[in-house]
């Protein structure tokens, strides 16, 4: 039988099947029924406040683009794994997930991985408006969660260390700060930061 399919579509349904993947990359926030988040769901996740919290950028944003930075920020992480934030060793961090960033987009037909590589780069660079409005909301994200699911017998990190993590959201998006700030503080007087 003669394949109707064309080569691009081919292409782009391989790239989701291993976009699949994604959901089984583990983090190390929960979820309200105590399991750990994967990766699709933070993106998702990230990618909604964005979109509800746009009138706390710096500018005028392109929000299709921001919501494109989102969604496919952390797909290196299916092959690179979620590194921690607060993890003592970073070193190989970017190398493993530039790598796989050149994997999986090239899976893509070529004008999509460009797109998608060019993206990806945007974000880490934190290049463009769109990128740095991006990370704001990618590092606000943990801190809701962890506050609406943490448990201070999993760990404690010391308060200023996360606030320190976390001041890129003042740079790119300062009216988050407050917020930013008083979630840092009820987390602390809860014990899941430590001061």
């Amino acid at each position: 039988k003669e394949n109707r399919v064309s080569q691009a579509l081919q292409q782009q349904i391989t790239f989701l099947r291993e976009m699949e993947k994604l959901k089984c990359v583990l983090r190390g926030n929960k979820t309200l029924d105590g399991r750990f988040e994967n990766t699709a769901e933070h993106s998702w996740h990230v990618t909604l406040m964005a979109l509800l919290l746009e009138e706390n950028a710096n500018s005028r944003l392109d929000m299709l683009k921001v919501t494109k930075l989102l969604l496919i920020h952390d797909i290196v992480e299916i092959d690179a794994g979620d590194t921690w934030l607060y993890d003592a060793d970073q070193t190989s961090k970017l190398q493993d997930e530039t790598h796989a960033a050149h994997r999986l987009f090239s899976l893509l037909p070529s004008n999509q991985k460009k797109e998608y590589l060019d993206l990806w780069l945007e974000f880490e660079n934190r290049s463009t408006d769109e990128a740095k409005f991006a990370a704001a909301i990618d590092g606000l994200q943990p801190l809701i969660n962890h506050l609406i699911t943490g448990d201070p017998d999993d760990f404690t990190i010391p308060a200023d260390l996360v606030l320190s993590k976390k001041s890129h959201i003042q740079a790119f998006a300062p009216s988050l700060w407050p917020l930013v700030e008083a979630l840092i503080e009820e987390s602390t007087e809860l014990g899941l930061y430590s001061r």
